[in-house]
């Protein structure tokens, strides 16, 4: 049999089959009873009209209880199905085929060991009537007490016991695992929250250090231009060149940024170089040079640490440009690491600031595993360091001899 689907208990796939337990021994037992050649005419008759009582009883009310427990309607069921078998005993022996029912029921439709022990011990009483009733007292009346009564109950005692722990337990389990499954979709729920505002502040960190900081230029640019033309009423070719080239780089670096690439000046070229460029670009645009170093061999970087580093040397000329009011910035570049020191007007790092650009910076580089240092001073220039671990190397499976 396949394993019950999760909600599901594997005994209640066979409600069929208690339903057909309490319909065919009835039945088995009326054809038992008319084949009683030491039963009357009317015996028979009476044992019919009580088998067909107890059939319709079970019909009109046991068979709603299984698989829906209700403790008040099941102790109705039982009382009445143990008045109808106390009936039949008194009329046949041949009624203790019934046994097999009322064991399932008491077990079945009670749930409290209360009411069983109760409706057992009504039937132990029944069963020891029955038996005088037709036996008398004798030793073979002992006898089949023991054979009719004792045995047959302690049985199911036992047997119901060990039934119903099966089942506590597997209701326990099974309330434990919808437990876990709610937990585990809650978990995923949470994971995909969680990745949709890592997403969404590595997009704001990328937009912030990309767009922002190109549309920033444009618009320096283009206020020159405006100043250029009120003073001297001349054409500026030169800004007007420097606006379109801004803009060009600007609209690459959307392009790249929807298409989830690499920046531009990496997809081509590596991290020193573009680091160059971004440096050129800066003294191209403010006027202010910006020198690239190169501590130590800086190759070997992993692209995801490369764009880490370059979009923190583009926020940190950022801030120059905005705040520094410097006349030199000095960009150097090691293994893992990237250190942009300017000769502005320095600030205080501790005191709080508004913006994005270092708190994205740090997040950035924190996100790699690295770090995000500041030092500065009031009037002692400020140097931005960004250091990442490297990256792990994964060694090629090995071949088999």
């Amino acid at each position: 049999m396949s394993a019950a689907p999760l909600g599901e208990h594997v005994w209640d796939r066979f409600h069929a089959g208690w339903h057909a337990v309490a319909v065919v021994v009835p039945v088995s037992t009326g054809v038992l009873v008319w084949v009683d050649d030491a039963l009357s005419t009317r015996a028979r008759l009476l044992a019919s009209l009580l088998l067909c009582a107890f059939l319709l009883w079970y019909g009109s009310i046991g068979a709603r209880l299984i698989g829906r427990p209700d403790e008040r309607r099941a102790r109705v069921q039982l009382a009445g199905e143990l008045a109808l078998f106390a009936g039949l005993v008194v009329v046949s022996m041949t009624a203790l085929f019934l046994l097999s029912v009322l064991f399932l029921h008491v077990f079945l439709l009670l749930g409290r060991w209360r009411n069983r022990l109760i409706a057992l011990g009504v039937l132990a009483a029944v069963i020891l009537g029955g038996t005088f009733v037709h036996l008398g007292v004798s030793t073979a009346t002992a006898l089949a007490l023991l054979l009719t009564v004792v045995v047959p109950i302690l049985s199911a005692v036992l047997i119901g016991g060990f039934i119903s722990a099966l089942i506590t337990q597997s209701r326990a389990r099974g309330a434990l695992i919808a437990e876990l499954t709610e937990t585990r979709a809650a978990l995923a729920r949470e994971r995909h929250a969680a990745g949709m505002t890592a997403e969404r502040q590595r997009l704001s960190a990328e937009i912030h250090d990309t767009l922002a900081q190109g549309f920033t230029s444009i618009l320096m640019l283009t206020q020159s231009a405006r100043m250029t033309l009120e003073r001297d009423a001349a054409p500026v070719p030169d800004q007007l060149d420097l606006i379109e080239r801004t803009a060009r780089e600007n609209l690459a670096e959307a392009r790249s940024l929807v298409a989830a690439l690499r920046p531009p000046d990496l997809s081509a070229h590596g991290l020193a170089e573009a680091l160059a460029r971004l440096a050129e670009r800066h003294t191209r645009d403010t006027g202010v040079p910006v020198t690239v170093e190169l501590a130590e061999p800086a190759d070997g970087g992993s692209p995801e640490h490369d764009a880490v580093l370059l979009r923190a040397a583009q926020e940190a000329l950022t801030n120059v440009r905005r705040h520094a009011n410097a006349s030199s910035v000095r960009i150097v570049l090691s293994s893992g690491a990237l250190a942009v020191t300017d000769d502005g007007q320095g600030f205080e790092p501790d005191r709080p600031h508004d913006g994005y650009g270092l708190a994205g910076m740090r997040s950035r580089a924190i996100g790699f595993g690295g770090t995000c240092t500041v030092v500065s001073a009031p009037g002692e220039g400020a140097t931005v360091r960004v250091e990442l671990p490297p990256p792990v190397a994964t060694s090629p499976p090995e071949s088999s001899p």
